[in-house]
């Protein structure tokens, strides 16, 4: 919160360029907000008529023409993981060897003892042997302490000899269901693994100590507001299974301890090999009325990432033919989880990311709801990256939604087509069909992957940084995929994702409105304030 007095009764503002979101798209230039809810758009004239008629005294506020907007909803973010990035080293856009040497002995330095090193976001497209450094590369970075070095889309690591004599793997034979351990001539690890393997490194991780994670979090989850962020679905392991391995078994019970002071309502997306039990989460502090928290969804892991080349294609890589990608889990234990999810009345989210993964998914999806139907289930594809048209017909017959990552694009395009070939990258990241197929999309980062910055994603949205432009968004369009759309996304369409009376007073004000600038600015609008239920978590 910032340090501005709280109000005891209502306030209004007025002055502003209100855009309410709502089916009508009303436009307004004031808001009457009291107890943590809204009472009334509309003009600043009939605002003031209204607080007369109710007998209402209100403090009030010029917002001097600023645009209010609902408040951003992330769909899909990684808090914890969020916070491991924010403390360990950073490796984003790295573009040479001897940087990313340098910024590993910084890091090295400053690690306590028995505390592995840690370096995250490296993609190896920009460095100029395009491929992971192997562990003898590593070595000689850092010879004395566990390294590991995880690619920018987390789902590949690359570890030194250290932490592979810690994990026991240095002699390491045999296979991994769902994963790959790569190996030299000698049949050795090279330090590369991807997919589950990666829990096989991550399974001895020796990170931060409890306080200092806890620590690191907060100051992390302080951050969203900056973005206008007013709501996460948060991607929480509850056992070994997930991107963190064993070391993030623990994500749920941190987030509940957590949950009381955030500056946000959390919406909870679990991650296990089985369902866990949702009571004993709501009695830890992941289900609050009060502040919007609660435990909603269980997410499964079918395939990998392209940029591992891991992500399930029906046909080979354009840049690497004879490989496909895999599922990270076999078909019936997929079926099993969705279904234990589904009959305890629970939202199933599913990574999905290559073309065959989604099909595969989709016909799951086709057989639990033929088993076991269920009216607005509202059921996920996460990411569904590359899909092919037919598919897109069966979502929408199906009611599937999906959580998209519109920052993706700009990370990934100066490979994209190389890695999709010319079909297949056609249909990449398909925004614009998506919505004409009259399936519901929401927006996310999937933070730590990409950056928060919602207004940054909703200008990707809308010009596609030039990739395959005919799946762009309008500007309102976009907007709709971080308000109202992901608080349908969430079944919180009743309590927010637009300005109307009765729902959360939950809005962001900005410098400008995002209608009236050219595309290529929205992502540099400036976030002025923040409201969460009333209060201001962020103020510029």
């Amino acid at each position: 919160m910032t340090d501005r007095q709280e109000q005891e009764g209502a306030e209004l503002l007025y002055n502003a360029d209100i855009l309410c979101m709502d089916d009508a798209r009303s436009r307004a230039e004031a808001l009457i907000h009291s107890g943590g809810r809204i009472l009334f758009t509309g003009s600043e004239a009939e605002a003031r008529n209204y607080l007369s008629a109710q007998g209402l005294k209100a403090g009030e506020r010029d917002c001097e023409g600023s645009c209010i907007l609902p408040g951003f909803i992330d769909t899909h973010l990684h808090p914890m993981l969020m916070a491991v990035f924010d403390y360990n080293a950073d490796l984003n856009g790295v573009s040479s060897p001897e940087r990313m040497e340098e910024i590993i002995k910084e890091k090295a330095a400053r690690t306590a003892p028995g505390e592995w090193v840690l370096g995250l976001q490296l993609d190896e497209k920009l460095l100029p042997s395009g491929a992971l450094p192997d562990r003898h590369i590593l070595d000689r970075i850092c010879p004395d302490k566990p390294l590991i070095l995880f690619k920018r889309d987390g789902h590949s690591l690359t570890a030194n000899t250290c932490a592979l004599d810690a994990a026991g793997l240095t002699s390491w034979r045999g296979t991994v269901q769902g994963g790959t351990v790569e190996c030299d001539a000698a049949g050795l690890p090279t330090g590369i693994f991807r997919e589950n393997a990666v829990g096989l490194v991550m399974e001895k991780f020796q990170g931060p100590d409890l306080g200092a994670l806890l620590e690191s979090t907060r100051a992390t989850l302080r951050k969203l507001p900056a973005q206008g962020i007013t709501s996460i679905g948060a991607i929480l392991q509850t056992d070994r299974e997930g991107p963190s391995g064993s070391s993030g078994q623990f994500e749920s019970d941190l987030m509940a301890a957590l949950a009381a002071d955030s500056p946000f309502s959390i919406y909870a997306i679990l991650i296990g090999q089985t369902v866990p039990d949702m009571r004993t989460l709501a009695e830890k502090g992941l289900a609050d009325p009060a502040k919007g928290h609660r435990a909603g969804a269980f997410k499964i892991f079918a395939d990998g990432t392209l940029g591992s080349c891991t992500a399930c294609m029906h046909q080979g890589f354009f840049d690497h033919p004879h490989q496909t990608g895999y599922m990270t889990l076999g078909e019936e234990d997929i079926y099993r989880r969705m279904e234990e999810a589904h009959l305890k009345g629970l939202q199933i989210c599913v990574h999905a990311i290559g073309d065959k993964a989604i099909a595969t998914c989709v016909a799951l999806y086709e057989r639990l709801l033929r088993q076991h139907p269920r009216q607005d289930h509202r059921h996920r594809i996460e990411h569904a990256s590359v899909v092919p048209t037919g598919t897109l017909k069966q979502m929408a017959a199906l009611g599937i939604a999906v959580s998209c990552q519109p920052l993706f694009i700009r990370s990934e395009k100066h490979w994209l087509h190389e890695r999709l070939g010319p079909e297949r990258a056609a249909q990449a990241y398909p925004f614009r069909s998506f919505l004409e197929a009259g399936i519901l999309i929401a927006g996310s980062s999937d933070a730590p992957i990409e950056n928060t910055s919602v207004l940054e994603a909703i200008e990707c949205c809308v010009t596609r940084d030039g990739f395959e432009t005919t799946q762009a968004l309008s500007v309102d369009q976009a907007l709709a995929l971080y308000t109202r759309n992901a608080a349908r996304l969430q079944f919180e369409e009743t309590e927010k994702g637009t300005l109307e009376p009765g729902k959360r007073a939950d809005f962001v004000r900005l410098d400008r409105n995002p209608h009236e600038v050219p595309p290529k600015e929205i992502g540099k609008i400036r976030v002025l304030e923040t409201v969460w239920q009333g209060h201001t978590t962020f103020e510029n």
